[in-house]
């Protein structure tokens, strides 16, 4: 809104119309830039960090409101209403599920212009009310009790795991469209200095997609679970809590999670053990307390990292005949997000996270979190590269794509209809992998570690721990192939002998 206020009312009405293709009148612009509105650029609102649903949508909506007429607020169904409105006037929205609008959304909009809506008029009951800044500070002083070491957070994060930073091709049939739309959900759990990471727990549609099918999860430390939306249910957070309390045994930690009703009824039905105190994050007290450490930075970091292989990936397939998004796997995508969850994922980016959502003392000024890696030269690589003339999306829709936190982004409820994906279809490629390229035979394994050895062996950081590490798992991959070779030759040679 400061930006708008250093041009004429002309030009704002004309850079609106640009911008959403949606006329605002000039008589509008004038409450909406008045000093009613000023705290929206100072106050509270303005320091809420968590995303809209909706980015597109939700400034032509809140700018319609502030131009209504002085008086009451206009109720939550006259608002979902003119939501309806403009949705079908966003050409970047028409290839997604239409939305339902629901409380939740409409609590969301509410926080973030700090307004007051009346009760929806179809006998939903409304939100409950604020709890005050009271339990913020209990909640604040009870974790004043344990060490920086044991205050963990769990939270889940969805990721469109093959969608591309293109929209629909003209020739693309509505089934490839909406697998292009795939989703897995993760589940992230840290302490607030990072050096506890729990192992990743994923959720696809599916109990075994294909890619994943002679993939050895408990090596890559990976846990795998299904759920016909791809999204945490209330059995999946039972069976993680029993994991939590199995894994920090019998030290006393804190455990802070948000208040989504799943996460309440599985603490209900699992309840922890005396050691381990789980604390539900407040809702509704107006404070950035609401931003959760896991949703302060580090699952944003996470999907950059990721976007970046992603980015990487379609570069690399560029000489291929097939489109890399129709090859594109799960393995793929649970390889790259644990390699950053374990690797990329700074100590410091994590620290910060959790002062952000302040309940943890002030950050220390010298530690300092790495920058996002720049990923506008491999997106522009990749968008350049566009044979099938598809729109391309903006960088920053393709970094933060519309829906991907929300668990109601994709309707699978008609299946085996015609146009609409199964829930296989969901979590496989679109083209099939073969066998032989989903498991790399072990001579081009050791090839490759011999490769890897040369490498080293010219690098004058490299020490000899590294060089032996690598030099045992040559040999053991090698020793296994060869007793796997022997078996093969004598169940064939057995038969001719008899």
């Amino acid at each position: 809104m400061t930006r708008l206020k250093a041009f004429r009312q002309s030009q704002c009405s004309a850079w609106f119309e640009r911008t959403y293709g949606w006329r605002i009148s000039q008589s509008s612009i004038s409450p909406i830039l008045s000093k009613q509105f000023d705290h929206l650029d100072s106050g509270p609102a303005s320091n809420l960090s968590r995303h809209p649903q909706w980015p597109l949508l939700e400034t032509p909506l809140w700018e319609w409101l502030a131009s209504q007429k002085p008086g009451p607020t206009p109720s939550a169904d006259v608002i979902i209403t003119k939501a309806r409105e403009i949705w079908n006037q966003i050409p970047e929205y028409q290839t997604l599920p239409h939305p339902q609008f629901s409380n939740n959304w409409l609590n969301g909009f509410k926080r973030r212009h700090a307004i007051q809506i009346r009760d929806r008029e179809d006998g939903v009951p409304p939100p409950q009310p604020q709890t005050g800044r009271k339990q913020v500070t209990a909640l604040k002083a009870f974790r004043g009790e344990f060490t920086e070491d044991d205050v963990y957070n769990m939270d889940e994060t969805g990721l469109f795991w093959r969608k591309p930073p293109f929209g629909v091709s003209p020739a693309q049939d509505l089934l490839t469209t909406k697998r292009e739309n795939s989703r897995v959900c993760f589940m992230l759990c840290t302490n607030s200095t990072g050096s506890d990471r729990l192992p990743l727990w994923v959720i696809g549609h599916t109990h075994t997609p294909e890619a994943l099918r002679r993939v050895n999860l408990k090596a890559m430390d990976i846990h795998w679970r299904y759920h016909r939306q791809a999204w945490l249910t209330q059995s999946i957070m039972q069976e993680w809590l029993l994991f939590f309390y199995n894994h920090v045994g019998d030290r006393r930690v804190l455990l802070l999670l948000d208040s989504h009703p799943d996460h309440q009824a599985a603490v209900e039905a699992t309840p922890p053990p005396p050691n381990v105190h789980v604390q539900l994050f407040p809702t509704h007290t107006g404070t950035p307390i609401e931003q959760q450490p896991i949703n302060s930075g580090i699952s944003q970091t996470i999907k950059h990292y990721y976007r970046r292989q992603w980015l990487a990936y379609i570069v690399a397939c560029k000489g291929s005949p097939q489109n890399p998004v129709y090859t594109m796997s799960l393995y793929h995508t649970i390889s790259w997000i644990n390699q950053s969850w374990r690797h990329d994922l700074a100590n410091a980016i994590i620290y910060k996270a959790f002062r952000k959502s302040t309940l943890m003392d002030p950050q220390i000024e010298f530690i300092t979190a790495p920058e996002w890696l720049d990923l506008r030269s491999l997106y522009e690589t990749v968008t350049r590269n566009n044979p099938d003339g598809r729109t391309v999306t903006s960088l920053e829709n393709f970094i933060h794509p519309v829906d991907e936190d929300f668990e109601d982004v994709l309707n699978l409820g008609g299946f085996n209809v015609e146009g609409e994906p199964t829930l296989q279809d969901m979590d496989d490629a679109i083209l099939p992998t073969l066998p032989e390229q989903l498991v790399p035979p072990a001579v081009d394994a050791v090839t490759g570690i011999q490769t890897a050895i040369r490498h080293l062996a010219h690098q004058p950081w490299a020490t000899a721990t590294d060089l032996q590490a690598l030099e045992r798992m040559g040999r053991m991959i090698d020793r296994a192939a060869g007793d796997e070779h022997a078996h093969i030759v004598e169940t064939i040679r057995s038969p001719a002998e008899t």
